[in-house]
């Protein structure tokens, strides 16, 4: 079966991706399917910073196409000390253009599986889409973000947790 998946940018969970091996990762979570293409959806500064850009080259060396949006920043008050913090980065149109590819590519028939590494329950609908086109979903997630909503719905999970230690680099 031909497979591609994707790899969505979460707060906490995305400081320990960084950490691993991604072609530990990638052949862990593929099984025995046939990869076509592995993507990571993120934001991105303007001008992108170098630490950041030696992570993306790190994981393009390895065929994973970088999809970046813009970094937003907006300004936040602080509930307690009431000063205005006008530089608070945000992420903006990142699910959105990982829902869009994954629906679209699966009216395209272009996979048979998507393999999705979020746990977010915000992306059951799409999920029970492309399940209606026929496609397979595996979730990959750490436990701690896994709503139980898209862990019902997907085909199959995989549980960071469970092979976290041989990914670690």
């Amino acid at each position: 079966m031909k497979n591609g998946f994707v790899i969505k940018r979460s707060s906490g969970e995305f400081e320990l991706l960084k950490k691993l091996s991604y072609d530990k990762l990638i052949s862990e979570i593929i099984c025995s399917t046939d990869l076509i293409r592995g993507y990571l959806y993120d934001t991105a500064p303007e001008p992108i910073g170098a630490k950041k850009q030696r992570f993306f080259d790190k994981l393009r060396s390895i065929g994973i196409t970088i999809v970046t949006k813009k970094l937003r920043y907006k300004s936040v008050i602080c509930k307690h000390c009431k000063q205005t913090d006008v530089n608070v980065p945000y992420q903006k149109g990142v699910d959105v253009s990982l829902v869009t590819d994954i629906m679209s590519l699966a009216f395209e028939d272009a996979y048979d599986i998507a393999i999705i590494v979020t746990g977010d329950n915000d992306f059951l609908d799409a999920v029970n889409y492309i399940k209606s086109k026929g496609k397979k979903v595996w979730i990959t997630s750490f436990q701690a973000s896994l709503g139980d909503d898209l862990m019902r719905a997907a085909d199959r999970v995989i549980k960071l947790d469970d092979i976290f230690g041989s990914l670690v680099l």
